[in-house]
């Protein structure tokens, strides 16, 4: 009697399964639902077939065990393996076709998670769902809206060639742990990234994003500083079409780079750059040192980088943040060895004199040093009246006075004629004349830069 009544309890999940109690009725689960590690795997998988058969595709809270294969297989009508589905060790998913949706909200993958070249025809869904091992959606189409709403990723995970054709959530806290590839990976309604946390890095090489991609920091709360902080990035030859679809907000840029990736469009709020010596630079000029000694630094590729930062930069009207990145891009032009020799020289004279006209200090201190030099020289040297009399006293207080108004007049060409220098004074003289405009010229241009609107 015992034995019959044991036979005919019926799973807690029984809705899900229609199945009775199996093997342990402690805990009133049928094989599918079960969370004992020992359970047989060739009859869960007998179970499985007989349930997929009954049931349709509706995995809601199973737990399967080590090895469970579902390479190539398909998924007719909507896979549903939410409600706390797990994954006891690794599963194959390769080529496997889901031709409507697929959900695996909050489902837990205690081991690898592959799903190299399979198809969601259908939105896909893996919120909250925790991947302990690596994740491997490589070549995976998605062509229906993807969602890994607050997913964990606590392995490696590969995107690389994955397909978005639809809109891509990695927002809402999604977490990588590990290092995580999108390489050569196509979004072409658009991701979100807003709040992902990315510990270990991310690589987007060759990536194509054709719809609005938001970077940004974790929704409804205030930011408390850049994020991505110390954390490596590539984004190199990426493609961004239209140019202007992608945004990052508040974002560490320090450790990005961005080679060979269109920047002129993109959208650049409140980002934080590296800096050097006071210069604002980009990332990829810092790690073109690290590889110097394997090839020559490209020069040119960082020089345009910063054209297209700087050009981005004046189109926001941000002349400030513009001035910066024309500083950097004068740099690479002048430290390229492929730069003509006589350019280079006039570059590094822009650069002595007022930071190639960006450092509005720099030609202020020149023009002040040139200042006092000229008169001290035309003291030494002597200034007599052009009417006739004795030159200046070298030992007079009013003499010195004198000296230094008409050292003045000679700087702003208001042509003092009522003294004539002496000597040497006449070579001091042409060189003030020429270099004192100049000089207060690039102040006036530098200072323009900064204030202008």
């Amino acid at each position: 009697m015992a034995g019959k009544e044991h036979a005919s309890t019926q799973c807690k999940r029984y809705y899900i399964c229609g199945r009775d109690v199996e093997d342990d009725p402690a805990d009133g689960l049928c094989i599918l639902h079960s969370a004992d590690a020992a359970k047989d795997a060739h009859a869960f998988a007998e179970a499985l077939a007989i349930h997929r058969e009954r049931n349709g595709d509706s995995f809601s809270y199973f737990v399967f065990p080590k090895g469970t294969d579902f390479r190539g297989a398909t998924f007719s009508k909507g896979a549903d393996f939410d409600g706390g589905t797990t994954f006891s060790e690794g599963v194959d998913f390769r080529e496997a076709t889901f031709s409507k949706g697929a959900d695996f909200l909050g489902a837990t993958f205690s081991g690898d998670a592959d799903f190299p070249g399979a198809t969601f025809s259908g939105d896909a869904s893996f919120g909250g769902a925790t991947f302990r091992g690596d994740a491997d959606f490589r070549w995976a189409t998605f062509r229906g809206d993807v969602d890994f709403d607050g997913a964990t990723f606590r392995g490696d995970a590969d995107f690389s060639r994955a397909a978005f054709n639809e809109f891509a959530f990695f927002g809402g806290g999604a977490t990588f742990s590990e290092g995580v590839d999108f390489r050569g990976a196509t979004f072409s309604k658009g991701a979100d990234f807003n709040g992902a946390t990315f510990s270990k890095g991310a690589d987007f090489r060759g990536a194509t994003f054709s719809g609005r991609t938001l970077f940004s920091g974790r929704p409804g709360k205030a930011l408390t500083g850049h994020i991505f902080a110390g954390t490596s990035v590539d984004f190199r030859q990426v493609v961004i079409n239209p140019p202007d679809v992608i945004t990052f907000l508040g974002v560490d840029l320090t450790t990005w780079r961005f080679l060979a990736t269109d920047l002129r469009k993109v959208q650049l709020v409140d980002v934080k750059w590296p800096q050097k010596r006071g210069r604002v630079l980009a990332y990829d000029e810092i790690a073109s040192v690290d590889t110097e000694d394997r090839g020559r630094r490209p020069w040119s590729q960082i020089e345009w980088l910063y054209r297209e930062l700087k050009q981005n930069y004046e189109d926001r009207r941000d002349y400030e943040r513009a001035g910066d990145f024309h500083y950097s891009e004068k740099e690479m032009r002048r430290q390229n060895p492929d730069t003509a020799l006589g350019l280079r020289f006039f570059l590094a004279l822009y650069w002595l004199f007022s930071g190639y006209g960006e450092r509005y200090l720099r030609p202020l201190l020149w023009a002040g040093l040139l200042f006092v030099g000229s008169t001290v020289g035309y003291m030494w040297w002597g200034l007599r009246p052009k009417a006739g009399g004795s030159q200046l006293a070298w030992t007079n207080g009013w003499d010195w006075l004198q000296g230094t108004y008409y050292s003045f007049r000679v700087m702003t060409f208001l042509k003092p004629e009522d003294w004539v220098p002496v000597r040497y004074a006449h070579v001091i003289n042409t060189f003030q004349t020429l270099l004192g405009p100049l000089f207060l010229g690039l102040f006036a241009l530098a200072l323009r830069q900064r204030l202008k609107r």
